[in-house]
């Protein structure tokens, strides 16, 4: 969310308490700040980040009747699924270093940012969580995707909306650099005659190397 938004939707003055309330939390580490590439700092958004916190509102606070059992229970469902690709995700955000080093760009200035475009009356929005913007005139954007036992398989329906992303980002930054797709997931991909869109392909292990 936009601090705007953050005003609006908690129904709070815009002041100066509210500015130091949202750094105090990027500090220590519960929201991250970023900016759209291509956009001012005005504009920044505010994501929350903190493991437990986020895994407090999925699984702590859905706990209606208290149960103590309420988390294996919820093993193997699409709530506990939906979970684990969003911390994957946040997992990955905290190991950009490492992703970097493992796409060999450790040594390339490089700023990474999230993306992101509102849906239209006659276009569907459309996301990026993670763009590495580098200075070899390369952007990097990242399509972080959690499985839990095998290969992650790429099939037709999701190589168009990957695809789609990318020429709607192209369209709407206006970038002449080169923009290559990167594929960062947990145990690697299955080659068929849809992965060859990937330039590169970081698995979970590389996110803990030293």
């Amino acid at each position: 969310m936009t601090r705007d938004e953050i005003i609006t939707e908690s129904n709070i003055f815009t002041n100066g308490k509210l500015s130091t309330v949202l750094k105090e939390l990027e500090h220590c580490g519960f929201i991250r700040k970023y900016n759209q590439i291509g956009k001012l700092s005005k504009g920044a958004m505010y994501q929350l980040v903190d493991f437990y916190t986020l895994f407090y509102f999925k699984f702590i606070l859905e706990n209606k009747r208290h149960d103590p059992n309420f988390w294996s229970k919820s093993a193997g469902s699409n709530l506990y699924n939906n979970w684990c690709g969003l911390a994957f995700e946040r997992v990955c955000f905290a190991h950009i270093p490492q992703i970097k080093h493992a796409l060999s760009i450790g040594g390339v200035v490089s700023n990474e940012y999230s993306w992101f475009v509102r849906k239209t009356d006659d276009r569907p929005g459309a996301q990026i969580d993670l763009l590495l913007d580098r200075g070899d005139q390369t952007i990097n954007i990242c399509e972080i995707k959690y499985t839990s036992s095998s290969e992650f398989v790429l099939n037709e329906e999701e190589e168009t909306k990957i695809l789609s992303r990318r020429e709607r980002f192209i369209e709407e930054t206006g970038t002449t650099k080169a923009v290559h797709l990167t594929l960062i997931t947990t145990r690697g991909l299955a080659h068929n005659s849809h992965s060859d869109i990937f330039q590169n392909v970081v698995v979970s292990e590389s996110l803990f190397e030293k």
